[in-house]
């Protein structure tokens, strides 16, 4: 996560077009898109990752991302299905249809789906510094929808990259999610599309995730222990809208962040927060 500096010509329409690129999808029913077309995804839209300095440092270094396996996240409704969405799992099972029951299934999910997460937001935020940075020494990257769909695209991913705003809902409501088939397949690993909803109490995290389905290829849960994570190695240069400096880092860590930034041919500017800047 992070942010500054204008992204210049980036335009307002959704990317897409491009067989290669990753999807840019919402996760709101498309009979909703609608009603807030101001909260779609743009390409200009931006987005932030905040880090410590150890990661920060590590991407330096290594220029990856990280993707988290979904059954590693902390919140249990993570890939968590509505009653409706797991009776119809049950009565697939129940004729024949699929080899796996709910149970089976949402545990199968869980564990071949990897996801990469971002903050959607113009400026930065107090609270995301306060959860994700974790001390005075952090940063936050920038990049934008664009850039983030034109960097993985050029990155090998094995697997359909795409990426979604996350819509918060209360599972427990049986709410009407929006998991139709991205692609003509209707294969199981459709359902992977659950991950672009969490539950209400994260509403405050404005989160855009990149998702990696592995459900229906060789690292599928099925063919023995899964990673916990995947590593994808990205061109940072084209990533990087911005590194931004913690509202509270010390003047060392602020010239470092500047000297390594340097070092390793980033050429995105690095600024300090505006939280930082003293009240009229």
């Amino acid at each position: 996560m992070g942010k500054e500096q204008s992204v210049g010509k980036d335009t307002e329409e959704e990317q897409g077009s491009s067989v290669d690129a990753p999807r840019i999808v919402d996760a709101l029913p498309a009979e909703r898109l609608n009603e807030r077309p101001g909260e779609r995804l743009q390409r200009n839209t931006v987005l932030w990752r905040y880090l410590d300095a150890a990661k920060l440092f590590d991407f330096f270094e290594n220029a990856t991302l990280f993707f988290c396996r979904a059954d590693h996240f902390s919140d249990k409704f993570e890939g968590a299905f509505t009653p409706t969405l797991r009776d119809q799992i049950s009565a697939s099972y129940a004729r024949g249809e699929i080899d796996y029951n709910y149970e089976q299934f949402k545990r199968r999910m869980r564990q071949s789906v990897y996801i990469n997460c971002w903050h959607r937001n113009q400026d930065d935020s107090a609270a995301m510094w306060a959860l994700y940075g974790k001390s005075d020494c952090a940063v936050a990257l920038t990049t934008t929808v664009g850039q983030l769909s034109d960097t993985l695209r050029e990155a090998d991913t094995e697997h359909e990259a795409w990426i979604a705003r996350v819509e918060y809902v209360k599972h427990w409501s049986d709410p009407k999610l929006d998991i139709s088939p991205p692609s003509a397949s209707g294969s199981a690993s459709d359902y992977a599309r659950i991950f672009a909803y969490k539950t209400k109490a994260y509403e405050y995290e404005k989160e855009v995730r990149v998702i990696i389905d592995h459900t229906a290829g060789p690292h599928a849960a099925t063919c023995g222990e899964p990673e916990a994570g995947l590593l994808v190695a990205v061109d940072a240069t084209r990533l990087l809208r911005s590194i931004v400096i913690a509202p509270d880092a010390p003047p060392w860590f602020e010239k470092l962040v500047r000297q390594s930034a340097l070092r390793y041919g980033i050429r995105a500017p690095v600024r300090r927060s505006k939280l930082a800047a003293d009240p009229i």
